[in-house]
């Protein structure tokens, strides 16, 4: 499976883009933040689009959606879309392209359909198999693992450490994981619901990844040696610091 991080930032980072993750082989958009549109389309990867999750409500997650169904149709799409995510998602979505797009969400054009999903649902398409467990972070997160054939990927969405996280990415090719900013500081600040460095490699090995992912790290806190040398305390395995717009194949 091919993994093209779109954007790797957190929500606030004026260098970076929210974090944004496609997966090919599924036709999956991951999450979809106020600044990924653009690089959706100038890496052209808009009309392989068939299908996005959104793994919480929160605003570096979900903002670009307005703008990527408007452009959908004034590009006249005509394949349909469906959108994952937790309880409400679709009042939701509909609220935010109603305030920013009136009138339109009923007239894209094509199809659009949203499907609630939690901690037991499963999903099929594309070939893959898509299961989900729930993160620690605000009511509406959620991990996901896409499987296909013998390889599987894991996304956290933002989270603190949490067992089921552990458990749904038991043994899978790549756990990307948000990796907020060090063990000192998510204490220094009381940052529960985000991970650290640390918190990051314990999840990674105590699943027994073969390969983590630190993505959603914050602007300030992206010394890539600092990272890997607190992750290292915890977690031996092949470690990955992403670049936006790097492609990886699982």
């Amino acid at each position: 499976m091919k993994i093209n991080f779109i954007g790797i930032g957190e929500a606030f980072d004026e260098n970076r883009i929210n974090t944004c993750i496609f997966i090919e082989d599924a036709s999956l958009l991951i999450d979809c933040g106020y600044s990924a549109v653009q690089r959706i389309w100038k890496e052209d990867l808009h009309n392989k689009i068939n299908t996005i999750f959104i793994s919480h409500f929160h605003a570096d997650h979900t903002f670009g959606l307005p703008a990527l169904l408007v452009r959908y149709y004034e590009e006249k799409r005509e394949t349909p879309l469906t959108i994952l995510g937790a309880k409400g998602i679709e009042k939701y979505i509909r609220n935010i392209t109603e305030l920013g797009y009136p009138n339109r969400i009923d007239n894209l054009g094509f199809r659009l359909t949203f499907q609630e999903i939690n901690s037991d649902s499963s999903v099929n398409l594309e070939s893959a198999a898509l299961t989900f467990a729930k993160a620690d972070h605000i009511d509406s997160s959620f991990a996901i693992r896409i499987k296909k054939d013998s390889k599987s990927i894991v996304y956290s969405g933002d989270s603190g450490y949490c067992t089921e996280i552990v458990e749904l990415a038991k043994d899978t090719d790549i756990l990307i994981h948000e990796s907020y900013t060090s063990q000192k500081d998510k204490e220094a600040k009381d940052l529960k619901k985000h991970s650290s460095f640390l918190s990051c490699g314990l999840c990674a090995a105590n699943s027994a990844c073969k390969t983590l992912a630190l993505v959603h790290i914050l602007r300030t806190s992206c010394d890539n040696n600092a990272i890997e040398q607190e992750v290292r305390q915890a977690y031996r395995g092949t470690l990955l610091i992403p670049k936006e717009g790097e492609e990886l194949e699982v």
